[in-house]
C-alpha cells in the first residue's frame, strides 16, 4: 500500500485548521486517496515448515485448556492442521501477520497440509474419563466400597449405567475412553475401629502424691466457672486418669474439662464412650455434654450451646466410702453429629459448703469417640482401559479398538505414548497382539498420551505388506480466505460444478426440473416421456448441461420456434438461463446468509453448454446472495456475472 505521511507543526495547527485540506493537497498530492483501498490483492501461498510454528504459537495464545495447548504445540511438530486445530480458525490468524497491510476485499489462496478423512470418533478420544469415588459408590450402593469393580460387582454389569448417569445427554455415536479399577477376585472385608478422639491420659504428666498436676495436655481445657477447682491427672497402680472433687475446696464449683475439637467430617455412626468410677459418693455431681459451636476458649464455655448426653451413661452411686474400680460408663450415639466438628465436656458441679455436701470424687479414663467401619480391599485391583459407545442412551464397550493396558506400558518401559514415539512403539505392539493379521486389517489404537493422566490419543494403522503402517490422513488442501471488516476469514463462496453423475441425474439440476414440472408446468416443455430434461430453459439432469440446439423448438416452445436465426435463438437461450439462475440457486441453497462476517456470500456454478457434437462450451455463473434465508423464507439471489468459454 502507498504510504502517505502528513506533517503539521503543532504550533501551526490552529492557524492551518481552516485551510488544512488545501494545504495537504498542495504539499502532498493524492492525499485524499489515502483513505481508499489501494492494495486489494490476490495472494497464492503455500505454508512452509516455519509457518506451522507461527500458527502453533497463535493457537497457544487462544488455548483455553491444557488439552487445547497440547494440540496447539503439536502443530509445530506435526506440520499439519486437523479437525481439532482447524484451518478456518488458525489460518486467518496467520494471514493477519502475513498480509498485515492488505486492504478489505483482498483474497488469499492458502495451500497447507491437513490431517482429515480420519474416523470422526478419533476426535472424541483425546481425554481419559477416570471413574471417581462417586462412581464406585453408585456401583456398590455405598460409600463403603473397595473403589474397584469385582466379579460380583462387575464392569459389564455396572459401568454402562454409570456412564449413562455421567453423560445423560450424549448423542448416538458418542465415544468415551474410560479408566476404571478392576479386580479379578472378590473384595476382602475387614472391620476397623476408627478413632476420631482418644485419651487414656497415659501421655499426661501425673503425680501419685500432692501436689497433683492439673489436666492441660492433649488439648484439654480445664476451667472452674465458679471458683478455682481443677481436674487433675493422677496415677494409681501404674494407670493414669483424670480426677475431680470438691472435697476441701471451700467453695461451690463448676469445673469443666473440655476436649479439643473432634473432627467427625468423615464419620458415619460415631460413638462417644469413657470409663468412670467414684469415690465417697454423696451426690450426683458429674454431667456430660457435646457442643458444635464452642469456640475453644475459657470464656466461650459459658456462651456455647451444650447438649447434655448424661442420660446415655451409667454413672456409679457407690461406694459411699473409699473408691470403686474404673469401668465402662456406656456410650452415646453421635450419628447426628456425623460430618461435623464437635467438643465433648465433662462438667463437675459440687460444693463442700452445702448440707448435705456435694463432694463426690469422679475418676474418668479412656475417653473415646470412634466407630467401627467395615472396609474392603482388593489386593489385585489395577487400572484398566476401554472405549465405550452410546447408542440410544445405552452405553456398551466397543471392541473395534485396540486399547493399551497397564501391562503394555510396563512392557514398553514408558508411562504414556507421546506423539514422537507412536510410530516406534505401536506397530511392534500390534504385531505381538495380533500375530495373524491379514493384509488390509485396520486397527485404531487408543492410549494415554501425556504425563497428565487425563490426556489420551488415538492412531490408526493398516496391516500392509507384513507391517503395521500408520495412517496419517494427511493430504494437501487449498482454501480461499478474504479480508473483511472483521479481519481475515474463510471465504464463504460456495462453488458447485454441475457435472454428469455416473448412471444417474445431477441432483441440483433435477431439483430445478422437478420444481418446474410440478409448480410451473407452463414452463416445462417435455421431450417424449423424459422428466429429467426440460426445454424452456434447456436443462438436462442426465447430461448435466444446458442445451443450445435449435431442436428445442420441437418441444412446444413457440417463442423459440418463431425465431429464424441461430444467433437470435442463442440470445434468447442466454436470456432465459439468466432468468433461471436466481430460482435455481434459491432451490438448492435456501438457507445461506447474504453477509458472513462482513463478506458477501456468493455461489459459483459451472455447467456445460451443448450446441452440437462438435461444439460445446462451459458457463461460469456467479450468483450473489441478496437476501439471507431465515429457515422459513428462502434466500434470494441475483446474477453477478455469467461467462461462457469454449
Amino acid at each position: 500500500m502507498k504510504k502517505i505521511y502528513f506533517i503539521l507543526s503543532l504550533a501551526a495547527t490552529a492557524l492551518l485548521s481552516s485551510c488544512s485540506e488545501d494545504f495537504n493537497e498542495h504539499n502532498f498530492p493524492g492525499y485524499k486517496d489515502a483513505a481508499n483501498p489501494t492494495n486489494v490483492a490476490t495472494y497464492n501461498y503455500t505454508l512452509i515448515d516455519a509457518d506451522y510454528k507461527t500458527i502453533s504459537n497463535s493457537a497457544l495464545a487462544i488455548s483455553k485448556t491444557k488439552a487445547d495447548s497440547t494440540i496447539a504445540k503439536a502443530i509445530a511438530t506435526n506440520k499439519f492442521l486437523q479437525d481439532a486445530a482447524p484451518a478456518k480458525t488458525l489460518i486467518p490468524l496467520f494471514l493477519a501477520g502475513k498480509y498485515a497491510y492488505a486492504d478489505l476485499g483482498s483474497t488469499a489462496k492458502i495451500t497447507y497440509s491437513n490431517s482429515d478423512n480420519h474416523p470422526g470418533y478419533m476426535d472424541q478420544l483425546n481425554s481419559v474419563n477416570i471413574l471417581n469415588a462417586t462412581d464406585y459408590k453408585t456401583a456398590w450402593g455405598s460409600d463403603n466400597n473397595p473403589g474397584a469393580f469385582t466379579p460380583s460387582v462387575s464392569v459389564a454389569a455396572k459401568l454402562p449405567a454409570i456412564l449413562a448417569a455421567k453423560f445423560p445427554n450424549s448423542a448416538d455415536g458418542t465415544y468415551k475412553f474410560v479408566q476404571y479399577n478392576n479386580s479379578s477376585t472378590e473384595a476382602i472385608q475387614q472391620s476397623t475401629e476408627v478413632k476420631y478422639f482418644f485419651d487414656d491420659f497415659e501421655s499426661h504428666t501425673a503425680a501419685s502424691t500432692a501436689p497433683y498436676t492439673n489436666i492441660s495436655e492433649n488439648g484439654w481445657l480445664n476451667k472452674d466457672l465458679s471458683a478455682s477447682l481443677k481436674w487433675q491427672c493422677k496415677i494409681f497402680s501404674s494407670n493414669k486418669y483424670a480426677q475431680v472433687t470438691s472435697n476441701k475446696s471451700a467453695a461451690a464449683n463448676t469445673a469443666w474439662m473440655v476436649s479439643k475439637q473432634i473432627d467427625l467430617t468423615n464419620s458415619i455412626a460415631p460413638k462417644f464412650s469413657f470409663d468412670v468410677t467414684v469415690g465417697y459418693w454423696n451426690a450426683d455431681c458429674l454431667t456430660v455434654w457435646v457442643s458444635q459451636d464452642f469456640d475453644g476458649t475459657e470464656a466461650g464455655i459459658a456462651n456455647a450451646t451444650w447438649i447434655e448426653v448424661t442420660s446415655n451413661f451409667t454413672l456409679p452411686k457407690t461406694p459411699t466410702s473409699s473408691y470403686g474400680t474404673l469401668s465402662p460408663a456406656g456410650s452415646v450415639d453421635l450419628s447426628s453429629f456425623a460430618g461435623k466438628k464437635v467438643y465433648i465436656g465433662f462438667k463437675y458441679s459440687g460444693s463442700d459448703l452445702t448440707t448435705p455436701k456435694k463432694t463426690t470424687t469422679y475418676q474418668v479414663d479412656n475417653v473415646k469417640v470412634s466407630e467401627v467401619k467395615v472396609s474392603y480391599t482388593t489386593p489385585d485391583a489395577k487400572p484398566e482401559y476401554a472405549v465405550y459407545k452410546s447408542t440410544g442412551g445405552v452405553w456398551a464397550k466397543d471392541d473395534q479398538f485396540a486399547v493399551l493396558q497397564k501391562a503394555d506400558y510396563d512392557a514398553m518401559g514408558i508411562n504414556f505414548v507421546s506423539t514422537a514415539n507412536v510410530a516406534g512403539y505401536i506397530p511392534q505392539w500390534l504385531t505381538i497382539k495380533y500375530p495373524y493379521s491379514q493384509e488390509g486389517t485396520n486397527k485404531t489404537v487408543v492410549y494415554k498420551s501425556s504425563d497428565d493422566i487425563k490426556l489420551s490419543n488415538s492412531s490408526n494403522f493398516t496391516f500392509t505388506k507384513g507391517s503395521w503402517v500408520l495412517n496419517t490422513f494427511i493430504n494437501t488442501k487449498t482454501d480461499q480466505y478474504i479480508n473483511t471488516k472483521t479481519g481475515w476469514i474463510f471465504d464463504p463462496t460456495v462453488t458447485v460444478a454441475l457435472t454428469k453423475v455416473s448412471g444417474g441425474n445431477n441432483p441440483y439440476i433435477m431439483k430445478f426440473i422437478d420444481y418446474l414440472r410440478t409448480t410451473t408446468p407452463d414452463k416445462f416443455y417435455q421431450k417424449n416421456t423424459y422428466i429429467n430434461e426440460e426445454h424452456y430453459y434447456g436443462f438436462s439432469a442426465y447430461y448435466a448441461q444446458v442445451t443450445y440446439t435449435a431442436d428445442r423448438t420441437t418441444f412446444g416452445d413457440a417463442a423459440i420456434k418463431a425465431l429464424t436465426s441461430d444467433a437470435d435463438k442463442y440470445a434468447l437461450f442466454n436470456q432465459r438461463l439468466k432468468e433461471a439462475m436466481p430460482l435455481f440457486t434459491q432451490l438448492n441453497f435456501p438457507d445461506l446468509k447474504s453477509d458472513v462476517s462482513g463478506a458477501q456470500q456468493y455461489v459459483i456454478f459451472t455447467i456445460a453448454s451443448y450446441y452440437s457434437s462438435s461444439k460445446s462450451g462451459l458457463w461460469t455463473i456467479k450468483m450473489k446472495c441478496t437476501k439471507s434465508g431465515t429457515g422459513t423464507t428462502p434466500a434470494e439471489y441475483a446474477v453477478d456475472s455469467m461467462v461462457e468459454t469454449f
